[in-house]
């Protein structure tokens, strides 16, 4: 603001004695005058020359004067611009702002809380159904993924190395010929093994009789053909050290006509392997994922729907709190608002003061520059003049709003203004604290773990009487549907 004072004060150029006298050439003049002996010495008015200086000083005068009042005027509508944006009905909008957020943050998560534990109930309440319907009394084991896929790795690492020294002397590539042909014949067997017991070795066991009607065929016919399979690995053996030429295609009528034909200890070892390895993963696939179709899903949804609750309590320390903390800050800077507003008014103040020195510098300029050139109209007139010179020469023309300056009404204004707007400023925050105390005192004075933890118990309460609600209303259902008659 200083900067636009300077620039709004050199737009009327610096007014010297040399620049007025030279405008109205008193010089000249006054010498022209005093050949007629003007102004007589009786005369008590200033001359024509005189009265054109004065008249110019004036048009000065009331340029520098314009000049100063635009520019405080331009400072006063800036402070008064500066003070409707900086109000305290802004402030208490900033804080219920917060306020909202804060809650519609803990509310948005309430809900997320609210909403798991339904569902982990819900997941429960299916889970004990099904334990009822299908008669089971204790939770299903489920084994981890890495688990069972190391358990089959390991019995397929096993049999492929023992296969494949079985298979080498009859392989005309060797051992390696021989792994090769291991690593196919045991991936079969814990696959058929594996699909043996996850299907339908489980659902012999099924409540529903009906079950019944395809698992055990299918149970029976899996268990012959990993039995066929294995029996058909040994004779493929056997005829290959008799032949290296014989086909794969000549083994099944081989076994359909003498399935014990096995001479070869190796070979019914491979055989025996085959069985063994095949019902380990029977038995792996029958308990991996729970020994009764469907448990242990129902079992893992109901742990997933309650792992959940418990990931969203701990989501609510790691990342609930932080953004509330982040939220609250935003009203500790209100006491730093208004010092930094209070400061840009000292700035102001500092300008419009000096807005009035300048003016008060280019009046005393000006002032100067009257003076003079008056003086040098005067001594010209003196020196060529034959006469007495008039008695108003010994004295200098007064001009009241030149020589006796006033204060500026547009820099009282906006000093008052500056002051009005720091009284303000300085009550602002008592005010803010006074009106929105209770605001406040969630906004600055909560306890946000401890609210947090209230949270935590609301939101699972509530989620419980859904549930409960829930209940109540299907069993209303059931009531009437059976009380419907027939």
């Amino acid at each position: 603001m200083a900067s636009d004072s300077s620039r709004a004060g050199a737009a009327i150029p610096p007014i010297t004695a040399h620049h007025l006298a030279e405008v109205v050439q008193a010089g000249h003049h006054g010498a022209s005058d005093a050949l007629d002996n003007n102004p007589p010495p009786h005369s008590t008015l200033p001359s024509q020359t005189e009265l054109t200086l004065l008249a110019r000083v004036m048009e000065l005068f009331g340029a520098i004067r314009q000049e100063a009042a635009a520019a405080l005027n331009d400072l006063h509508a800036e402070i008064a611009s500066r003070r409707e944006r900086f109000t305290q009905e802004r402030y208490e909008g900033r804080v219920r702002s917060i306020e909202a957020s804060m809650r519609a943050l803990l509310n948005r998560h309430g809900g997320e809380l609210e909403q798991r534990v339904y569902d982990a109930l819900k997941a429960k309440r299916e889970y004990a159904y099904f334990n009822y319907t299908h008669r089971r009394t204790a939770d299903p084991k489920i084994d981890k993924w890495q688990f069972i896929l190391l358990f089959l790795i390991v019995p397929l690492a096993i049999e492929s190395l023992l296969n494949g020294n079985f298979f080498a002397e009859a392989s005309e590539f060797g051992l390696v010929g021989g792994a090769a042909t291991a690593v196919i014949i045991s991936a079969l067997n814990i696959a058929l093994g594996f699909l043996l017991g996850l299907w339908p070795a489980r659902y012999c066991q099924h409540v529903r009789a009906s079950h019944l009607f395809w698992a055990l065929p299918v149970y029976v016919a899996l268990i012959v053909l990993i039995i066929l399979f294995n029996l058909s690995v040994g004779h493929y053996r056997e005829m290959l050290i008799a032949s290296p030429d014989a086909r794969s295609l000549q083994v099944l009528p081989r076994v359909l006509a003498n399935p014990l034909a096995i001479t070869e200890l190796k070979s019914a070892a491979l055989v025996l392997i085959g069985c063994i390895v095949a019902f380990a993963s029977a038995v792996k696939g029958y308990s991996a994922f729970g020994s009764y179709p469907g448990h242990g899903n129902a079992y893992k949804r109901w742990r997933q729907r309650w792992d959940a609750v418990e990931e969203e309590r701990r989501r609510f320390d790691v990342e609930l709190l932080p953004e509330l903390e982040a939220l609250r800050s935003g009203i500790d800077g209100f006491k730093d608002d208004c010092a930094q507003e209070l400061a840009g008014l000292q700035a102001s103040k500092a300008a419009a003061d000096q807005i009035r020195d300048l003016y008060q510098a280019r009046l005393a300029q000006l002032r100067s520059a009257k003076d003079a050139a008056l003086m040098q109209y005067r001594e010209a007139n003196l020196r060529v003049r034959t006469d007495v010179p008039p008695a108003y020469f010994s004295q200098s023309l007064n001009v009241p709003e030149l020589d006796q300056p006033y204060d500026l009404a547009e820099h009282r204004a906006v000093r008052a203004l500056i002051a009005d707007c720091e009284r303000q400023l300085a009550n602002m925050p008592a005010l803010v604290e006074t009106k929105l105390r209770e605001r406040l005192a969630l906004v600055r004075g909560l306890d946000l773990a401890g609210e947090i933890e209230r949270l935590k118990t609301r939101a699972a309460e509530a989620g419980r009487d859904a549930f409960e609600q829930d209940e109540a209303a299907r069993r209303q259902m059931d009531a009437e549907f059976a009380a419907m008659p027939r």
